[in-house]
């Protein structure tokens, strides 16, 4: 469902945003100053902006650059919206703690309302913990044969993801990297691993770094320590988590 206002006056701005605001996503494009007071102080000059609300209390005041809202309040806050002569002005208020942000629309453009659904049961997967619960539950996700020891193994040099023994007795320490593997994760795998040969003189030991890439200065490291290096993607670990 969606509802909108094209230069709706400021009297109609304001009864529709009052309609909708706890019902409804609005978003509101105008030329917009706004002040935040609270943990700290911001202030922006007067230029075009976009608003958008929630029904939870979200507020974010946008930019056309940048990821992120210049000014905002998260869920939990409380909206109130009123009339300044001729200008349309929105307050919102955090209680806890205490924040608040005042935006002033000297024109509104455009005003919508929208119903918009909600994942309840989203879930963000490719974790380290993800791919380590994955190979806990599927220890042959590493290598055929593969047996998990011990997750977690706390050393003097950190704690190693996985410690486990391939099919010949090899002890093999597993290190698990979200995204790509950087220099400095073969490196701490190597530390690792020279720790675990320490502790086990005479038997074996193998390194392998598992990560969804490698950099080229990452696996030239990796061959010149005598490590290995797996390859998961989210299609490998989303069955197990």
């Amino acid at each position: 469902m969606l509802d909108h206002l094209l230069n709706p006056t400021v009297k109609d701005a304001t009864q529709f945003i009052g309609r909708y605001k706890s019902s409804r996503v609005i978003v509101i494009y105008g030329q917009v100053e706004a002040t935040y007071s609270g943990r700290a102080a911001a202030q922006l000059r007067l230029m075009p902006r976009l608003i958008i609300t929630k029904p939870d209390g979200v507020l974010m005041v946008h930019e056309g650059y940048r990821e992120k809202p210049v000014i905002w309040n998260p869920p939990g806050s409380q909206l109130f919206v009123s009339v300044d002569g001729d200008v349309l002005v929105l307050r919102s208020i955090r209680y806890s703690p205490r924040e608040y942000v005042t935006i002033r629309i000297h024109k509104v453009y455009m005003v919508s309302s929208m119903e918009i659904g909600l994942t309840e049961d989203f879930k963000v997967i490719g974790t380290e913990k993800d791919v380590v619960d994955a190979i806990m539950a599927n220890p042959s996700l590493v290598e055929d044969g593969f047996k998990v020891l011990s997750r977690e193994y706390e050393t003097m040099v950190g704690s190693i993801d996985i410690l486990g023994e391939d099919k010949l007795g090899n002890l093999v320490v597993v290190e698990v990297k979200r995204g790509e593997a950087s220099p400095e994760a073969v490196h701490q795998l190597k530390r690792y691993v020279e720790y675990i040969k320490g502790k086990n003189p005479g038997r074996g030991v193998r390194g392998i770094l598992v990560a969804t890439g490698i950099s080229t200065s990452a696996y030239r490291y990796l061959k010149d320590y005598g490590l290995e290096f797996r390859r998961y993607t989210h299609a490998n670990i989303i069955n197990y988590t």
